[in-house]
């Protein structure tokens, strides 16, 4: 049954859809493959596996710019055309962040002795614009399918208690200020571009289960839920030792597969504008 679904959606599917799909099996199968113990990021094929998820989100980024290019061919309407480009920025930055949290190096316990994977702090600087830039694409678009103001800050604002709440809950005592400062930020913030997904389906009213808004939706909420198994489980879980490399792949498949999505963002409004 899921073989006929897939094979109808690749029926109808386009190619940047493709290239989508194509570059989140390929970032499943790195994540399952190194679970499985067929190749690792710790040892003599680091190297190898680093450089082939690198070119994933090369690809995955010429398949941006390529549904960048699709807007300004259909539509000279500055809101989408802004979305798009917005788009590009995130992944962008967002890619710069990779390149971080794969700690070339190979250096642990930077900023202390409690957190070994603490290198993951300083992605933040990099993936905290990258998402506020998919954070602001998605609440322009629900201001401009005319979702309230007040009804898009109480959501958020929720979602950020939320957040503050769990990343307290996790977080380890003797945990450098740094890290500590880093984490507990982002870990709300996190929470609350998450909860735009939701705003982001919302303001599309009797169109929000139309397929492309629900898997836009869908992928911005996967960007926390990624980002909250990093937390948990890669910075502070196993007493700050983290459970790596296994959560790294864990988070490796959610992560490409939120980017898959959210590229599609501006073109998906654009299709279900409220004047269409």
């Amino acid at each position: 049954m899921v073989a006929m679904v897939l094979r109808d959606t690749l029926k109808t599917a386009d190619v940047y859809v493709k290239v989508s799909l194509a570059v989140w099996l390929a970032a499943t199968v790195d994540a399952l493959g190194g679970l499985m113990g067929f190749w690792s990021v710790v040892g003599d094929a680091r190297e190898l596996v680093l450089i082939a998820e690198f070119v994933m989100m090369l690809v995955l980024l010429i398949n941006c710019y390529a549904l960048k290019n699709w807007i300004v061919r259909h539509t000279d309407h500055s809101l989408y055309r802004q979305v798009a480009w917005l788009s590009v920025g995130s992944l962008v930055l967002c890619i710069l962040g990779d390149l971080v949290n794969f700690n070339l190096p190979e250096s642990y316990y930077r900023y202390g002795q409690v957190v070994k994977h603490d290198y993951l702090a300083d992605s933040v600087w990099f993936f905290a614009p990258g998402y506020l830039l998919l954070l602001i694409a998605a609440v322009r678009i629900a201001r401009a399918n005319g979702l309230g103001i007040a009804g898009i800050a109480a959501l958020l604002a929720v979602a950020g208690i939320i957040g503050g709440v769990s990343i307290n809950a996790m977080h380890l005592p003797g945990t450098g200020t740094y890290v500590s400062a880093i984490t507990g930020f982002y870990g709300i913030f996190i929470t609350v571009v998450g909860a735009s997904g939701i705003v982001f389906m919302l303001s599309f009213g009797k169109r929000r289960f139309r397929p492309g808004v629900l898997l836009v939706s869908v992928g911005i909420l996967m960007a926390a839920v990624a980002d909250s198994v990093i937390g948990q489980f890669w910075i502070y879980g196993n007493g700050g030792e983290g459970f790596f490399p296994a959560a790294r792949y864990v988070n490796w498949s959610l992560y490409v597969g939120s980017q898959c999505l959210v590229i599609h963002l501006a073109r998906v409004a654009y299709w279900n504008r409220p004047c269409s």
